[in-house]
Order: structure tokens, then sequence, then C-alpha cells
């Protein structure tokens, strides 16, 4: 694996879409790296692996609150 990405390198590599990629530079969710100031950018495969750890983490967090947790179900069995 090569040590430094492009955009559509890291995106192949997370399996999501070069905007996902370039829109989660531009919130500073994604550590990236410009070169020369320029809209080039450069990813490594670990800060593209934490980046989804944390979105991972943060979905199945908010599923868990969203669905009522370990409470799920226990409606239907009052009604």
């Amino acid at each position: 694996m090569k040590t430094w990405l492009t955009v559509a390198e890291g995106a192949a590599y997370a399996g999501v879409s070069r905007d996902t990629i370039y829109t989660a530079c531009e919130r500073r969710e994604l550590q990236h790296a410009r070169i020369g100031g320029r809209r080039s950018i450069r990813l490594k495969p670990e800060w593209i692996d934490g980046w989804l750890e944390q979105h991972t983490q943060s979905t199945n967090a908010s599923r868990g609150s969203a669905h009522g947790g370990s409470n799920h179900g226990t409606d239907r069995a009052n009604a």
C-alpha cells in the first residue's frame, strides 16, 4: 500500500465517493495534507481508517438511542 493516497485512491480505499472525501476534509473531520497550497490533497490510509472508525462509532451510538436501546419492542408487548 502506498504511503500517500490521492482523493480518488482514498475514496476507493474507504468505499465512498470523492465528494464524501472532499466534504470530510472541508469539515475537518478527515486529516489530510494539501500539496503546495493547491487543491491537491493527499491522505494516509491510517487517517482514513481513523475517520471511518469515528463515523462508525457515532452511527452505532445514535442507533441505540433512536431505537430505544434495550427497550426496543416493549411497546408491542404492552399494546
